[in-house]
């Protein structure tokens, strides 16, 4: 990137301190602060489409500071923003064939598709305008800096009171930081970076394909929030990652023979390698590990076993089948040796191979994580004696245990 010195003259002051202003009331308008005058319909569908598209009008009339980055790379930078934004839906399709997916929650009557298309394309222009101003006037110093400072600000425009209301309680704050706030955050600031590299017009593509697979896809990933949280954090800081490289590559900011060393398909490689890896471990994928803490399924899963869970739907479970349950915060790998039926509802008993007697209350489906379909011998005791020192806890984040 091409460093600029010098201050903002006043009248650039005041022409950000207006964009601010117009942000802010646009921020207002889109948190129902001004519910008592208009419906949701008119706000949403009416109000700041013509605000954002009277924003862009505004500041496609003011003067324009020349992004930092190369004329001749404008081009190379909007395709390298398209396969950022590929690259994340690709993997988004990856996640939901995993874990399913879901009816889009978007309209798509004609009237539905015409006004969210409205909608959407009046906030993209709106938001990619102001944020190629604001960056590429404000960063003339400390340029890392205020990429992170826009980026952040842009996100905290984009986000709704609703979603912050209800954040008093531990798992609901860090579903809300895991999967809105921090994806979001690392999204921005790419988005950003395309902006002071290249202008408005590679952090729209970006921006604009993620949308537009959002809003106007008939069916979504249905994600977990673990898997959001990896995928939304994970994908746009190595595409941030990835695209700097790349970019100061081909604009000589640094030795074309200092990248090559680091082969970017060894870079997504790695990183896809490293995505899996995690699911795999915490049990996003259709099969998880488990660690044997105890004998009670001895001789064939003896202490310190590694047990390969195959997820299941909990009612196909059948007789002989060993399972693996949850009771109460810890979850045990038991053998169904009885099936009982209670108000047309399946229950299970079970029971370890080498206990004495059965396990005292019956098992529901719901309880069912998976079916054991593989033993790892002894490859666990060294998980063992870490949970010696941390106190037993799974990469799930429960306690196992075994009769």
């Amino acid at each position: 990137m091409v460093k600029r010195k010098g201050r903002l003259t006043p009248l650039e002051q005041r022409y950000c301190l207006l964009l601010a202003l117009a942000l802010s009331t646009l921020w207002a308008i889109s948190n129902n602060l001004l519910a008592d005058f208009l419906s949701s319909f008119w706000r949403t569908y009416v109000l700041q489409p013509c605000l954002w598209f009277l924003l862009v009008s505004w500041l496609w009339r003011l003067p324009r500071v020349r992004p930092s980055g190369q004329q001749r790379l404008r081009n190379y930078l909007n395709w390298l923003a398209g396969i950022a934004a590929g690259f994340h839906v690709l993997f988004l399709l990856i996640a939901g064939i995993f874990e399913g997916f879901g009816k889009s929650p978007y309209s798509f009557s004609f009237f539905g598709i015409v006004t969210n298309l409205i909608y959407v394309s009046a906030s993209l222009l709106g938001n990619e305008f102001a944020r190629s101003f604001l960056v590429n006037h404000l960063a003339k110093k400390h340029a890392t800096i205020t990429i992170v400072c826009v980026g952040l600000l842009f996100t905290l425009l984009n986000l709704q009171l609703a979603q912050c209301t209800d954040l008093n309680k531990i798992i609901e704050f860090t579903r809300f930081f895991g999967t809105v706030f921090f994806p979001s955050l690392l999204e921005n600031v790419l988005a950003t970076y395309l902006a002071y590299a290249g202008g408005f017009l590679p952090a729209l593509i970006y921006r604009g394909l993620l949308q537009a697979f959002q809003w106007f896809c008939p069916i979504l990933p249905d994600l977990d929030w673990p898997s959001k949280t990896l995928l939304g954090s994970f994908i746009p800081l190595f595409s941030l990652f990835f695209i700097s490289k790349i970019y100061m590559m081909e604009s000589r900011q640094i030795r074309r023979s200092s990248l090559e060393k680091e082969n970017p398909l060894g870079w997504i490689g790695t990183s896809v390698v490293s995505v899996l890896m995690v699911w795999f471990s915490v049990g996003l994928m259709p099969i998880f590990p488990s660690v044997i803490l105890s004998g009670s399924m001895e001789p064939w899963i003896k202490k310190g076993d590694i047990v390969m869970v195959e997820k299941m739907n909990g009612a196909e479970a059948k007789l002989g089948d060993p399972i693996q349950y949850r009771y109460e915060n810890i979850f045990i790998n038991h053998r169904v040796i009885e099936i009982q039926e209670k108000d047309g509802k399946k229950l299970y008993r079970t029971k370890g191979d080498a206990n004495k007697s059965a396990d005292p209350d019956l098992v529901s489906p719901e309880q069912i994580k998976g079916k054991i379909v593989m033993v790892i011998p002894k490859l666990g005791w060294t998980t063992i004696v870490m949970k010696t020192f941390t106190g037993g806890i799974s990469p799930q984040g429960e306690k196992f245990f075994d009769n």
